[in-house]
């Protein structure tokens, strides 16, 4: 059981025909890792509506994600979504190891770990890489020295920081030990984030897709656009609105007959 946890991404091509990336010329270098996240980002949304409806935490085996994700044109969190884009950033030949995080930007608490990121090593060089939040997000691998799209890394008592310049200020938005965990040490993580106490993924909805010129979202019953700095939204009225909006904006088509429910 435990073993599916790290086996090899089954087939590099139908990935990267999933996020709309040529398998040619491929090379683990900086601008494919950035490539690949934005691919990733634009190409597969990040989604919560299996644990919202069915109050139960995702399989992270990697056959059953690359069926989801890949097979089914599904989206999923951040346990799913960087769990697999771990495997195919491995089948390219990068130097890649996982970490568990504490999300703290927007939360006034101190938190638990309740977050899988990626680090990349490249050149010597170590390169935070996620593609499984919903925001604030770089975008792109963010370096241990240097700054990236308001983003940069600190270190603070053998703490890791992601941290960014936001309105003025330099902004927390979550930390980590800089140690690798084995995937297996994120599936009680993923169960207390999916099925916990006063779990947030069983609340509602939470949709979120990037755009080339923005993002788009679905929080609750609430769909809104990002769009050239410009912001629209519409309020979902019931299952019908929501299931198609899913399908239209998102690509996610639901696959239990549920979105043929009025």
């Amino acid at each position: 059981m435990f073993k599916d946890h790290k086996l090899p991404l089954p087939d590099l091509t139908a990935y990267l025909r999933r996020i709309g990336v040529e398998e040619d010329n491929l090379s683990p270098d900086l601008p494919t890792l950035n490539r690949l996240m934005k691919a990733q980002l634009t190409h597969v949304p990040f989604e919560n509506m299996d644990v919202f409806r069915f109050k139960t935490a995702p399989d992270l085996s990697i056959p059953v994600l690359f069926d989801r994700i890949v097979t089914k044109r599904r989206g999923g969190y951040c346990f799913e979504l960087n769990a697999l884009f771990f495997s195919l950033l491995q089948a390219v030949g990068y130097d890649v190891y996982p970490v568990a995080c504490r999300i703290l930007y927007g939360h006034g608490l101190f938190m638990p770990y309740s977050h899988r990121a990626n680090i990349v090593t490249l050149d010597g060089m170590k390169y935070f890489v996620d593609v499984g939040y919903g925001g604030p997000s770089a975008h792109c691998a963010v370096p241990y020295e240097g700054e990236v799209n308001t983003f940069f890394m600190a270190q603070n008592k053998g703490i890791t920081e992601l941290r960014r310049h936001e309105n003025g200020n330099d902004v927390l938005v979550m930390e980590y030990t800089d140690q690798p965990f084995d995937p297996v040490d994120f599936i009680a993580l993923n169960f207390y984030v999916a099925c916990g106490p006063r779990a947030f993924f069983q609340m509602m909805p939470i949709i979120n897709l990037t755009t080339e010129t923005g993002s788009k979202s679905i929080s609750g019953d609430v769909y809104k656009c990002h769009d050239k700095g410009e912001v629209t939204e519409r309020k979902l009225s019931g299952d019908v609105e929501l299931y198609q909006a899913l399908k239209e904006e998102f690509g996610i088509c639901l696959d239990d007959g549920q979105e043929e429910q009025k």
